[in-house]
């Protein structure tokens, strides 16, 4: 066939299907039972008919995602703290939250079958549980746990929770003797036996203790020297029942044994047989789990004696008292009496980054809070001012905080800044005492009040953050089922 005629074959059958289009485009002929033919328009889909693609998405309610991402924020239900004022903490922003481990526990502490030991560490702000109570009070109530924790075997004076008596058969070495021993526990000292016979440790409950669950207890943890036999010690009631060890870790350095006793239990008496050969290194009134908080006032110190400490010896006793986290609150001692004398505060600040620089290295998972100092005023004529030392110092543990990768709660901005001293030292009742530099038994109290409502707003905000990110998790993964 020749090429003209090819062309007018297929002209004449797209003439004859744009006929049919037409005249009956839009139809549908039924050609068999089974089979219809639909003829199309010329329409323009794009222009008369408008395809969209419909993408479906999963679509929670309002409703849904404010049960999703609801928290308990009963850890701030307690009437007292309502007019509290709190300061948030300070930390290097570009990392993830310094306590992050320390909320973990929290966390699952309704599930956890672990004892969780908080060391505060401090100045004369500390000495006789002051402060460390109020935050081991409200922290137990919340999380579980009672006892006082760590007694005061070293310490210079009464605490509030309870009273040691010790047999004259004992030497006490400490990390604030003249010449400190380097080989000491978290505890930050020891006794050591010097009778062929029996030593004694009578502790009991402190007629001025401030909350019921400091009075009382259900394990009794004696940290000793790795040689300690658990036969020679036993611990013993006022009805002359005796408890014994129940179990004992054993490491390189340290021996802790750990003796349940009676919950009803208020006094006990500790003795040690053949103590020429033992070195007691603390005890600890604890629960089996919950939350413990270790009083540990280090007097006259600023907290740079931590690295004359071995750092073997020290790790392995970190490790055997499962400490969750360290409270880091000194400053007084480091601020001049002189005004006109400023502190050498980048000295400061490096000394003190080394103290927290080597506490890390020790227990790397282990977060660190440093309670920066307080308020402290001299007289200015008439007047009382703040120390200027006050603030250099504040800040060189501020920036030795953040750059060690801690948190730094601001305890003289919590106070009320410049002068808030004197405001403490007016008020009725008082909450300084006159030397316009320490807290008394009812401003330690408020402090610790402070401190604790400041922790859990950090703690909540985390929990909240973490539930936001849960939930886009969840929505991602429902919308891929989809």
């Amino acid at each position: 066939m020749k090429p003209y005629k090819n062309f007018l074959f297929f002209l004449t059958i797209l003439a004859t299907l744009a006929g049919t289009v037409l005249f009956f485009g839009g139809s549908t002929l039924d050609l068999t039972e089974d089979f219809q033919l639909k003829i199309p328009t010329f329409s323009n889909p794009s222009v008369e008919e408008k395809t969209s693609v419909v993408v479906k998405e999963y679509v929670m309610t309002e409703a849904e995602k404010a049960s999703f991402l609801a928290i308990d924020s009963s850890a701030l239900a307690f009437p007292e703290l309502q007019d509290i004022p709190y300061h948030p903490f300070d930390y290097a922003t570009t990392d993830e939250h310094p306590l992050i481990s320390f909320f973990e526990h929290l966390s699952m502490m309704n599930d956890s079958t672990e004892l969780i030991r908080i060391l505060h560490y401090g100045d004369s702000q500390i000495e006789g549980d002051r402060i460390s109570s109020s935050i081991r009070h409200y922290l137990q109530s919340t999380f579980g746990g009672f006892g006082p924790g760590a007694v005061p075997l070293f310490s210079p004076v009464n605490v509030s929770s309870y009273v040691v008596n010790k047999s004259v058969d004992w030497t006490k070495k400490t990390i604030t003797d003249r010449s400190p021993a380097n080989d000491l526990s978290a505890w930050m000292g020891y006794l050591q036996g010097d009778s062929e016979n029996s030593s004694s440790l009578q502790l009991r409950v402190s007629p001025y203790v401030l909350y019921p669950s400091a009075s009382r207890f259900s394990n009794v943890h004696i940290l000793a020297s790795s040689s300690q036999n658990p036969i020679n010690i036993d611990v013993s009631d006022k009805m002359k029942n005796v408890y014994t060890c129940e179990k004992q870790n054993i490491g390189e350095y340290f021996s802790l044994i750990n003796i349940p006793v009676d919950t009803s239990l208020r006094d006990c008496k500790i003795v040690v047989k053949n103590a020429e050969k033992s070195q007691i290194y603390g005890v600890s009134l604890d629960s089996k789990y919950g939350i413990a908080v270790d009083n540990l006032p280090l007097r006259g110190s600023a907290g740079y004696i931590f690295t004359r400490q071995n750092a073997l010896i020290l790790r392995e006793s970190f490790q055997f008292l499962n400490v969750g986290l360290i409270l880091f609150q000194f400053g007084v001692n480091a601020v001049h009496n002189n005004p006109k004398h400023p502190v050498n505060s980048k000295g400061l600040e490096n000394a003190l980054r080394k103290e927290l620089f080597f506490l890390k290295s020790l227990v790397p998972n282990v977060p660190i809070v440093v309670i920066g100092v307080s308020d402290r005023a001299y007289k200015n004529g008439v007047e009382y001012e703040t120390n200027p030392n006050v603030l250099l110092v504040r800040d060189a543990q501020k920036n030795a905080a953040i750059l060690e990768g801690c948190a730094f709660w601001d305890l003289f901005e919590s106070m009320g800044g410049e002068r808030s001293i004197v405001n403490w030292v007016n008020q009725r009742p008082a909450l300084a005492g006159r030397d316009y530099t320490h807290f008394s038994a009812k401003g330690a109290q408020r402090v610790g009040e402070m401190f604790y409502k400041s922790l859990m707003i950090e703690y909540l905000n985390y929990l909240k953050k973490q539930k936001e990110i849960a939930l886009e998790q969840k929505l991602h993964a429902l919308n891929e089922q989809f």
